[in-house]
């Protein structure tokens, strides 16, 4: 992955910000800081939407779902993620790896097409907060890390493409992107 020549983005002490209406666990970040145009932007014969609002998504809905059922089940659990949370360092550092996603649902009859451009950024609080959910038994040892990333523009998916481990960043890239955004 490569670095990009910025400095890494301070983000060390965050309060447990809770799990939003979707039982997803975000990180918002300050867009201008990405390069993100305030307009649509072409790629690939397409125009895609600068996305609204920007963050880094520590994890989804399914992996959300399931924790928020432990912490009804098992009182004090909660704090014991917002310590383990607010104990991580969440600093980032962009970098030139971005990537242009494609993900094809619905049925034989009628294909929906989502696509986002991403920024993979490096951050390594993500696997210690992994980690530290792992100790406290929330999630299997096995469950895959997400690759930190930043979702910077879509075509029909407002919200971007959910990418839950590296093995799905694979399945689906269908481009690198060099010298894309202009800072």
């Amino acid at each position: 992955m490569a670095f990009d020549k910025t400095p890494v983005t301070p983000m060390r002490e965050i309060s447990w910000p809770g799990l939003t209406k979707f039982n997803t666990l975000i990180l918002n970040v300050d867009k201008r800081d990405l390069g993100i145009q305030t307009t649509p932007l072409e790629f690939a014969n397409q125009l895609f939407t600068p996305k609204q609002e920007t963050h880094i998504t520590v994890f989804g809905s399914s992996l959300g779902a399931q924790l928020q059922q432990q912490f009804t089940s098992r009182p004090g659990l909660e704090l014991d993620v917002c310590q383990a949370f607010e104990s991580t360092d969440w600093s980032y550092q962009k970098t030139t790896d971005l990537r242009h996603l494609v993900k094809i649902s619905g049925s034989s009859t009628f294909q929906q097409v989502e696509e986002s451009i991403i920024m993979l950024i490096k951050m390594e609080g993500m696997a210690v907060f992994y980690s530290k959910l792992k100790s406290l038994k929330m999630i299997a040892d096995d469950y895959p890390l997400p690759p930190p990333h930043i979702t910077l523009y879509t075509r029909n998916c407002d919200s971007g493409i959910g990418v839950r481990s590296d093995d799905e960043l694979t399945a689906l890239s269908r481009a690198h992107l060099k010298n894309f955004l202009k800072n």
